[in-house]
């Protein structure tokens, strides 16, 4: 029998499991074509996530209706805490680079700031500050309204910035200021969960799935990998983590991982076969909360966001294999680049005083 080619091989439909996988596809509007639904639907996709972004309503409409045709169950993408549009707008709410330097050495050129500035992430701006809550919630509000309801709302980066407290590693995001400088008032460790439950309260005929990203490794501590030094892995990194997530994962009935593993510089032999990280960061979200005063969330309430973009179709075929080694619930394709990217920004602040911020970040290590 001939070996089927392509994309085809992304989607067997062998097993039981099988019927009940969740296998999707993210495009943008413009990628949602009618020959591209076509052939994903052939393939053995059983939806289509769009992303949605601002000034592009009518495209997302358009697709919104041709995707509804190809008969395919339709969710919507939006990205919360990377948005240029609100780092532009209020600078001040940006996630900063505080505390270790280590991040340094991805941007060497960096001055250092003067009295009365700060090192901010741009463009990223969490939701644990009580104005960037507010602004994303409407922003999010405004992306679906008068838009064809969806199955699922796909609520991508509710975590802070990468390299959260300076090392460096882009899987570090546990919080937005890890440095005396406060330019916005921050929330409790829950404000994903409430989040998530405030979206949920504006289209209540759509499952709202937030999508995590998994945190540092032990080896990402040496000198020369991802956190250059830093000892984020037995410090306060996956305490804070585990902190964010057990109120997103008790209210939340399916949670999404972000697991690009290229794009996170995991693709590598350590983790054993081909994507080995993929099943590796899926199997951490029931080995590590317990180990950081939280509770084990199964791989089958999780759903693997893989790298679909810049890769060979051998490449995405070992990441679904992966995903389904390790249990997941499903997996969504992103066919369209999720982008990441963050840079040093100096920012002119008048700080917010520390008695707004609801918590005070216990020691790192030096």
């Amino acid at each position: 029998m001939r070996a089927k080619a392509g994309i085809d091989l992304l989607y067997e439909k062998s097993s039981a499991f099988m019927q009940s996988e969740l296998r999707i596809v993210l495009l943008s509007p413009a990628q949602a074509t009618p020959d591209r639904l076509k052939r994903r639907k052939r393939d053995g996709a059983t939806g289509i996530v769009l992303n949605l972004a601002k000034g592009e309503k009518e495209a997302a409409r358009g697709a919104t209706g041709r995707v509804k045709r190809a008969g395919l169950d339709l969710y919507y993408w939006i990205e919360v805490a990377r948005c240029p549009e609100l780092a532009d707008a209020h600078p001040e709410w940006m996630a900063s680079l505080q505390g270790h330097p280590e991040w340094r050495r991805r941007f060497p050129g960096t001055p250092e700031p003067a009295v009365g500035e700060v090192v901010k992430n741009y463009p990223w701006v969490p939701i644990r500050y009580r104005e960037a809550f507010d602004a994303h919630l409407r922003r999010v509000e405004g992306l679906v309204q008068e838009l064809p309801p969806a199955k699922g709302i796909f609520l991508n980066d509710l975590q802070a910035a990468p390299s959260a407290c300076g090392c460096g590693n882009p899987l570090c995001r546990w919080v937005p200021d890890y440095g005396p400088i406060r330019t916005a008032a921050m929330l409790p460790p829950d404000a994903a969960a409430r989040f998530v439950a405030a979206v949920q309260k504006l289209f209540p005929g759509s499952e709202i799935i937030p999508v995590w990203t998994t945190e540092c490794e032990e080896h990402d501590m040496a000198k020369g990998a991802a956190c250059h030094g830093v000892p984020c892995f037995t410090g306060v990194c996956w305490y804070a983590y585990t902190e964010q997530l057990m109120p997103v994962a008790r209210a939340s009935r399916i949670l999404a991982a972000l697991l690009p593993y290229r794009a996170f510089g995991r693709d590598d032999p350590r983790y054993g076969p081909p994507a080995g990280w993929v099943r590796h960061a899926l199997a951490t979200f029931a080995q590590m909360p317990p180990r950081r005063k939280g509770e084990a969330i199964p791989a089958e309430r999780i759903v693997a966001v893989l790298q679909g973009w810049d890769v060979t179709s051998k490449e995405r075929q070992a990441q679904i294999q992966r995903a389904r080694e390790a249990g997941a619930r499903g997996y969504v394709l992103a066919e369209m680049e999720i982008q990441q990217g963050w840079e040093p920004r100096i920012v002119k602040v008048q700080p917010t005083p520390a008695a707004d911020a609801t918590q005070e970040h216990p020691a790192h290590g030096k």
